[in-house]
């Protein structure tokens, strides 16, 4: 229970404002360690508000830092109706005459439909496919019409196929439509509504690298599945197989390079069965799928041929996934022919400059029969992913165009079917329409025929237009991104008109980005002009004066934007900040010269962007030694170089900068010297920091050459990267702000436990105070007692 005071009772005097008072006195030591707790946390709280705005300067100066990105465009388009455009930093300036034939669309199918939504359309199984990616769903006896689009639309295997409901009343009790909508446009996103299941081949194992699975734009030679040894020449890939009829493909070779990637090998599978397949590649695995659904015969085996090369690749074996006509689609009511196609997935096509100019060429394909078939015998062709019902061989040329005619993805005029027919020694032919450009071989399902009868490409199709699966084409002109919205057919002409696209540079936004820069550089200047300033006239020193870390910070900053930048000589169009117009005025503060830097700028564009962000680019003045890299701690600047070669080889080789002399040269250690090419000591500091400003730089030796070779390479980084790089140093963990942030907490620490020692310190001081006085009181109040009884006595 906490004692009860009543100071001052027996004697009338007020020892609680003594014993108040005394503390006080005593407390001096413990008011000066909480005001230079509250300095010092000012002082950390003055240094976190700037390296906020340090933080925000290095924001503006990484912008700039890249001179590759600061290239910029404007496009402007001849009719905005028509096309628009956006360009990025690896554009040029030009202008550009587009012509527009057609715009890329998606796939869009609709069912004959049914009189409500609600009808029920039965049990039964629902297969279709989307950019050869296959899938299903299954109905039940209580299935809705509005239920099967659900099953469609939540399957978590749904290629990219949305399913809608279209009212329309067609006069037959068909009212509500199931209507399926492809999501991508281009011709490799078509849907097809499937009878029966389809093909699919695997790899048995996957492709690696680095023990991690592959990707396709992986090298052959980087896999794990290569061998130790080079390519000496001459080594294949070889592809062979079987079309979905058991009809043998030609043999593929593909020469196996040092630029040989995953993906040329899928487009040769591709282009090995002509279009009849769709490889793809997942987790390091390699799929065939078929390109039509049904029973087939498809195969596809993969070898590695050396040709006497000790080089070694081991190739996976193609193995049967799925088999096609596994799984039958028993939905009634909802095969193909309950469906209408009412827009085709087609790719958009365009001319740029007129190009291509070629005559467009009309593939042919023969069929060729060289003993003729019964003409009570029958036979299927299956062109795109499309089979045709049984063909009479006796109905001639009429009864196979006629079956062509009825594909989903056939119309009248696309193809026109000529010479002899199956009936007949000689050869039927199968002329495509001249805007079809290159298309996949014809398959002949000869199971129900005798006679030899073979299908070969005799004209390759050549299309006259640009073809892209998207309507923002963003590679046919370096760094632009064409938007299409409408073609450029003109009715009266009967030709196709052009869109001018002009591209402009825009200086305007490299400029708004210094000038940004220029006022979070002052913003800097302004804020320590206030917090590490003496003011003579209040004489006043503010909390981060005298602090040696912030004029060293100042330097960092400023050094850049007065002296030359690394690397860059007076043989250069600009060297220093101040030649594009950057200047510090007498009041350190950063300024930017509009009309300077116009100038500069039209004087030489380039030039002006190197200044600026040059990212270590480098060059040497000898044919012997040639830069090659530099490392991500190599500073920009000058460097000497002098290499000894004797016998082909380098036995030394030493480098120094422009600020050295020779004798303070560094040695090459031998192990950084592989051939003809030296990569400079890259040796670092106990805190992690490059010892020397060369670090990593890599240059190349002619070795044809004997004795002592000189040369200097040059490094250049604009003022942007090196101020970054400043920026970075300052920053870091173990730079200046974060470290004396932390210097400071550590003394803010030190000082609380401190004022916390007094603290307790104090309070037991009051206590023997207010003992003291306690002992006082009662000792004056038995005085005071014993003297009231002699007074009594008296």
């Amino acid at each position: 229970m906490p004692e009860i005071r009543f100071p001052g009772l027996a004697t009338g005097i007020d020892t609680g404002a003594m014993v108040k008072q005394l503390v006080e006195v005593e407390s001096r030591r413990l008011r000066a360690k909480e005001e230079e707790r509250a300095d010092q946390q000012i002082k950390s709280d003055t240094l976190s508000d700037l390296q906020s705005k340090l933080d925000a300067f290095r924001t503006k100066m990484r912008a700039l830092s890249d001179s590759g990105l600061l290239r910029s465009f404007n496009s402007a388009s001849g009719d905005t109706d028509i096309m628009t455009a956006s360009a990025n930093s690896n554009a040029f300036e030009g202008n550009h005459s587009i012509q527009i034939k057609q715009l890329a669309t998606t796939d869009r199918w609709v069912h004959d439909g049914f009189e409500f939504k609600e009808d029920l359309v039965g049990e039964g199984t629902f297969i279709y496919s989307y950019n050869n990616e296959e899938t299903s769903v299954t109905t039940t006896a209580s299935s809705t019409l509005e239920d099967l689009v659900g099953l469609i639309n939540n399957d978590s295997d749904n290629p990219g196929v949305n399913a809608s409901l279209l009212l329309y009343d067609d006069g037959n009790d068909g009212i509500y439509h199931l209507v399926l909508s492809g999501q991508d446009s281009g011709s490799d996103y078509t849907i097809s509504i499937n009878g029966s299941s389809t093909e699919v081949w695997q790899a048995d194992s996957a492709f690696t690298y680095n023990s991690e699975n592959a990707v396709t734009t992986n090298k052959i030679i980087d896999l794990d599945q290569f061998g130790e040894n080079p390519l000496e020449g001459g080594e294949v890939i070889t592809i062979t197989g079987t079309d979905r009829y058991d009809n043998a493909i030609a043999p593929l070779n593909l020469p196996l390079t040092s630029n040989t990637k995953i993906s040329h090998i899928l487009a040769e599978i591709e282009d090995a069965f002509d279009g009849n397949v769709k490889a793809t590649f997942g987790n390091g695995v390699i799929y065939v799928t078929d390109g039509a659904s049904g029973a087939s015969y498809l195969s596809v085996t993969l070898n590695y041929n050396p040709d006497g090369s000790a080089a070694t690749l081991t190739l996976p074996n193609m193995a049967f996934l799925k088999e096609g006509g596994a799984t039958t689609a028993d939905l009634t009511g909802f095969t193909i022919s309950d469906f209408t196609r009412t827009q085709a997935a087609q790719d958009s096509m365009i001319k740029v400059g007129g190009y291509p100019s070629v005559t467009p060429v009309a593939e042919i394909q023969a069929l060729s029969t060289t003993v003729v078939a019964l003409g009570t015998e029958t036979f299927k062709l299956t062109y795109d992913g499309y089979e045709t019902s049984d063909i009479l061989v006796s109905s001639g040329i009429a009864g196979i165009q006629a079956a062509l005619d009825a594909l989903a993805n056939v119309n009248a005029g696309d193809i026109t079917v000529g010479g002899t027919g199956l009936g007949a020694v000689g050869d039927t032919t199968f002329t495509f329409t001249d805007s079809a450009g290159n298309v996949p071989l014809i398959v002949l399902d000869d199971s129900g025929l005798s006679g030899t009868h073979s299908i070969a490409q005799t004209t390759p199709g050549q299309l006259d237009w640009i073809k892209r699966s998207t309507n923002a084409v963003s590679d046919v002109i370096s760094g632009v991104t064409i938007s299409l919205h409408n073609d450029t057919y003109n009715s009266e002409t009967t030709n196709y008109d052009s869109v001018d696209l002009t591209l402009t540079r825009d200086t305007e936004a490299l400029k708004e980005k210094l000038n940004e820069m220029v006022t979070a550089y002052n913003e800097i200047v302004t804020f320590l002009q206030e917090k590490a300033d003496y003011d003579p006239e209040t004489k006043t020193a503010p909390v981060l004066y005298g602090d040696y870390s912030i004029t060293t910070i100042r330097s960092q900053l400023k050094n850049p934007f007065i002296l030359a930048a690394g690397g860059f000589t007076s043989e250069d169009s600009f060297a220093m900040p101040k030649d594009i117009g950057l200047t510090i005025n007498s009041d350190d503060m950063l300024e930017l010269d509009s009309t300077d830097f116009d100038e500069a700028v039209n004087d030489d564009y380039l030039g002006v962007l190197a200044l600026i962000g040059a990212m270590k680019t480098g060059s040497s003045d000898s044919e012997d030694i040639k830069y090659y890299s530099a490392g991500t701690y190599t500073e920009g600047g000058q460097y000497n170089v002098k290499v000894t070669v004797s016998g082909g080889a380098i036995t030394e080789a030493k480098i120094w900068t422009s600020d050295e002399t020779e004798s303070e040269a560094r040695t090459v250690d031998a192990e950084n010297i592989n051939g003809n090419t030296v990569t400079a000591n890259s040796d670092f500091d106990v805190n992690g920091n490059p010892l020397y400003p060369e670090n990593s730089l890599t240059f190349t030796v002619d070795l044809t050459q004997t004795g002592t070779l000189e040369a200097v390479l040059y490094v250049q980084q604009g003022f942007a990267g090196e101020v970054k790089g400043n920026l970075d140093d300052i920053l870091t963990y173990n730079g200046r702000i974060p470290v004396s942030k932390k210097t400071i907490s550590d003394y803010i620490d030190r000082l609380n436990d401190q004022i916390e020692s007094e603290q307790s310190r104090l309070e037991k001081f009051e206590d023997r105070l207010v003992l003291k006085f306690a002992r006082l009181e009662r000792t004056l109040q038995t005085i005071n007692q014993q003297m009231a009884g002699l007074n009594m006595l008296g």
